[in-house]
Order: C-alpha cells, then structure tokens, then sequence
C-alpha cells in the first residue's frame, strides 16, 4: 500500500490462540494499560447469507436485447429507459472506463454475460463457489445489449469494467482484517468504486481500521458503497455500513416499501435506497438467480455510481450522494 496516504501500515494483527481465548479479557486489559498502544479492536468475523428471491416480471422488455430483461422489475422503479434515451440523445460519451471492484466470495469471470466487462487480477478471485459474488457482479456490471442474460446500468461495454477481490471464503465467511486488505488491493489496483455487500454487527461505537481504509481508499480516487445489513436494524449498529465516508445502501421492495429484512441508514452519513427484493442477476456456470438482500441493492448503486464516474471523474463521495439524493425518488419510508 501507499504508505504516505495511510497509518494503517501501523496497525498490528495479533492472533490470540485458541487455547487462550478464555484469557481474552485479560489480553485485552493489557492492551488498554500499553502505552504503546493507542487502540484496539477486536477483527470481527463477517457472514454473507443472502434470502432466495422469486422472479419477477416487469413492463416491457424492449429497451435492449437481452433476453432476460423483463424480469428486471427495478430497471422501470430506476427509471432506466430514461436514463439510457438521456445518454443516447444527444450522446453523453464516457471521459473514462471506470473499474468497479466486487469485495466477495469471487466472481465467476467467465460467465457469459460478465467476461466481456471483466478485468482479472488474480485467478482465486476468478471463481465463485457460493455465487454471492457473481450474482452482485451482474447487478452492477453484466454486458448491456450482447444478446445475452440481463443489463445492467450501462448501456454499452464502454463505460465500465468489474473485478473481483476474494475476501470471503467459499462459505460466505470472512474477517475484517481480509476485508480490509481487500481494500487496499482495489484502491491500489485503480478501483474507480468499491462495492462491499457484506458486513456484520459490532461491538465497537468506532471501527477505527475501517475508517482509515476508506479514507485510504478515498484519497485514492474510490468512491466505497455498503450495503446497510439484513437485521432490520439502525445500520449504526452494522459495520462497515457505519464507517464514515462509505454510501450505506438499505433495501426496497417494488411497491417502494422498506424491505422487512433491512436495515435502515436514517444517522449513517450518506444513507441511500435501492432496489434489493427479487433481484434477478448472474450466477456461476453461466446461469441466472433471484436473490433478495442489502447485499443486492448495493451493487445497484456501485453500478449507478460507477456510470456517472465514467462520465465525470472528478465526482467524490458527497457530491455523488448529493445528486443521488436530488434526483431519487421516496420510498414510503424516507428513514
């Protein structure tokens, strides 16, 4: 990492073993007492457990030519034929191909309606036994009008390209301190945006690791997107939904009703809504699924916010989340 724009080459990662666990309090009593030590936090376990959806039909089915289109129901909730006849006349034109990179359980990169939108980096994040990581990949970035599955955001392969970072294991389990690695390796990598559709509930009012992350991550030129947690909770609670700097993504339904499931982002500081219930979207081996979860909505808003940095570059995390803000829509529970 970039040493000069982070402090977290300071932090140390201490692995108490399993027979001292029981001696955990005391590890920790010592921590407080160092003067060497400035803080402390435990390296929190996190899970991705995504709801199975159905599959939904929606109005029309002509805005491009891939076959499963009509069962996007949120492309007409996000007003996207609009958006697509906005770019198209007269032309808006990408100043830049933006990455996206999906922190996951990998992403199939092969599968036949990503391949062409898909950039490796190294070839354990190239495969997806869970298929967590696949399925946020097609929200955010699957191949617009080849022909071929579903659309995303883009209308083209120009805007856009995704990656994946493993940072969970094929069960859907990882820490924080992976996660955070993960980070560091997409802003290191050119990581336009940053999409973590994970995270957990925590014991600590401030995680200060991830918060030096995304600052990182930041300066680096990332704009990070979270998804908000399936407890129907404050994501106050959930990290790293809480971090400051990050847009916090809690889910709707299509009758834009606050999904049962979520979380919501009322005190986070750049709380937005997408689409998260039924969500039909690439999954491994060239197939398709429906899933429900925050984990869905978030690569909706990474893709979204990923076009409008292909089309200005310079845009940062208030200033994306002031035009989110601006030109959304309300769903019937604004908190």
């Amino acid at each position: 990492s970039d040493k000069e724009h982070t402090l977290l080459d300071d932090f140390i990662l201490i692995d108490v073993p399993d027979q001292h666990l029981s001696q955990l309090q005391d590890v920790k009593r010592v921590l407080e007492s160092s003067a060497l030590v400035e803080w402390w936090e435990e390296n929190e376990v996190v899970e991705v457990n995504p709801i199975m959806g159905n599959e939904a039909s929606s109005a029309g089915n002509s805005l491009t030519n891939d076959p499963y289109l009509d069962k996007l129901w949120a492309f007409n909730t996000c007003r996207v034929p609009q958006l697509y006849a906005n770019l198209k006349s007269p032309p808006i034109l990408p100043q830049k191909k933006v990455l996206i990179a999906i922190l996951d359980t990998g992403i199939d990169g092969n599968h036949e309606d990503l391949k062409d939108n898909y950039l490796s980096l190294d070839e354990k994040s190239d495969r997806d036994v869970r298929g967590h990581g696949t399925h946020c990949a097609g929200v955010a970035a699957a191949v617009s009008n080849n022909g071929i599955g579903i659309a995303s955001f883009a209308p083209n392969n120009s805007f856009l390209q995704v990656t994946g970072i493993k940072v969970l294991s094929d069960f859907g389990f990882g820490s924080q301190a992976d996660i955070i690695k993960g980070m560091i390796k997409a802003a290191d990598n050119g990581a336009d945006v940053i999409s973590m559709s994970l995270g957990g509930a925590t014991n600590d009012e401030r995680q200060h690791t991830y918060t030096e992350a995304v600052k990182y991550c930041r300066e680096k030129g990332a704009i990070v997107v979270v998804a908000a947690g399936n407890a129907n909770q404050p994501a106050t609670r959930f990290t790293p939904a809480n971090t400051p700097g990050v847009i916090t993504v809690s889910s709707i339904n299509s009758n834009l009703g606050k999904s049962a499931f979520s979380n919501t982002v009322k005190d986070v500081e750049y709380g937005i809504a997408a689409p998260g219930e039924n969500i039909y979207s690439t999954f491994p081996r060239n197939s398709y699924k429906a899933l429900s979860g925050t984990s869905m909505a978030t690569p909706s808003v990474a893709g979204l916010v990923a076009l409008m940095k292909s089309i200005d570059p310079e845009l940062d995390v208030s200033t994306v989340h002031a035009i989110l803000e601006a030109t959304g829509i309300d769903s019937k529970d604004t908190k």
